[in-house]
């Protein structure tokens, strides 16, 4: 078996989906303006690589719990047809095409929440590896279930995956992992082939230093 794995935010998508999707509620008066700052105080966070990635998505999922997920789920089917399908590029298309052709098996490998993220994996066919959302009586908990996927964590996450479909936990000899963010390189530098997408800076001098392919998936 050969593996495909895809980061979701800059690397399928042409942008981020949390931030997105907050932009997409406040514009349409599901939120107060206040939480596009609070958004970026995390964005910024992330990219210095300090981002406390539990809180982060406290913050994400704690503005979803006061109404069902019953008035969610419409809201999210629209801002995808608005917002995300926009923002998967032709490149990135073309690529997992390849990739199928290939049959390689492919997976979407994120930290963004599973709300978000697995209505995401649905548009590409593709199943998700996320950190899961809590539900409860019809609610949104604002927690999180299980081991967050993120940074080191991926890995792990990754291999409970592969064993929970009935696969060997570990990496196959051949596994592709297309990421955008220097947060990715432990899982990167595990793979037999990384693949730097829309890269950080960090991440971009590590992709030149160490000869990998540097891509550009951009929609505009």
């Amino acid at each position: 078996m050969s593996l495909a794995l895809f980061d979701l935010d800059h690397t399928l998508l042409d942008g981020d989906s949390n931030t997105l999707w907050l932009d997409y509620l406040v514009d349409h008066g599901h939120l107060p303006a206040d939480v596009r700052r609070q958004q970026a105080d995390f964005a910024s966070l992330y990219v210095a690589e300090k981002l406390d990635i539990a809180d982060y998505l406290s913050f994400q999922l704690q503005l979803l719990t006061q109404r069902p997920l019953a008035e969610w789920l419409p809201v999210r089917a629209e801002f995808l047809a608005a917002r995300i399908v926009p923002r998967v590029c032709r490149q990135a298309w073309d690529t997992l095409a390849a990739h199928r052709a290939r049959g390689h098996r492919l997976l979407i490998i994120t930290a963004t929440h599973s709300f978000l993220s697995e209505a995401i994996g649905q548009l590409f066919g593709l199943p998700v590896i996320a950190p899961q959302a809590e539900t409860r009586d019809g609610y949104l908990s604002g927690r999180i279930m299980g081991p967050i996927c993120f940074r080191e964590q991926k890995i792990s996450c990754l291999a409970a995956w592969l064993a929970n479909a009935g696969l060997s936990d570990e990496l196959p000899g051949v596994c592709h992992f297309y990421s955008d963010s220097a947060n990715d390189l432990p899982l990167l530098t595990a793979v037999s082939h990384p693949v730097a997408v829309n890269p950080d800076t960090r991440l971009d001098a590590f992709a030149r230093q160490h000869g990998w392919r540097i891509l550009s998936w951009r929609c505009a």
